[in-house]
């Protein structure tokens, strides 16, 4: 298993480092998944501070509840990818 958190590491597209917490991985498909659902929690969480100042309610629960099945979803793509490259590296020993 590759360390995907050091300085120096090969073919990795995604590194974050936020203190005590660091992420790395070479699979791009994961990588855009991890981002995409970060982008969406960063909207959905401007939505719920920024949202509220909007008179309009009802726009403001249709936005949260379309953004939020985004981020399931996506989130659980980035879940499910990351489980199944585990097993298939896991298999191919």
């Amino acid at each position: 298993m590759s360390d995907f958190t050091g300085k120096d590491a090969r073919d990795r597209v995604l590194y974050i480092n936020v203190g005590l917490f660091k992420y790395g991985t070479n699979d791009k498909a994961h990588a855009a998944a991890i981002v995409l659902s970060m982008t969406l929690l960063a909207a959905i969480i401007c939505l719920v501070f920024f949202g509220t100042r909007n008179g309009d309610n009802a726009w403001n629960e249709r936005a949260f509840n379309w953004m939020s099945r985004a981020f399931l979803f996506v989130a659980g793509v980035t879940l499910g990818k990351s489980s199944l490259s585990h097993r298939r590296e896991d298999e191919e020993d």
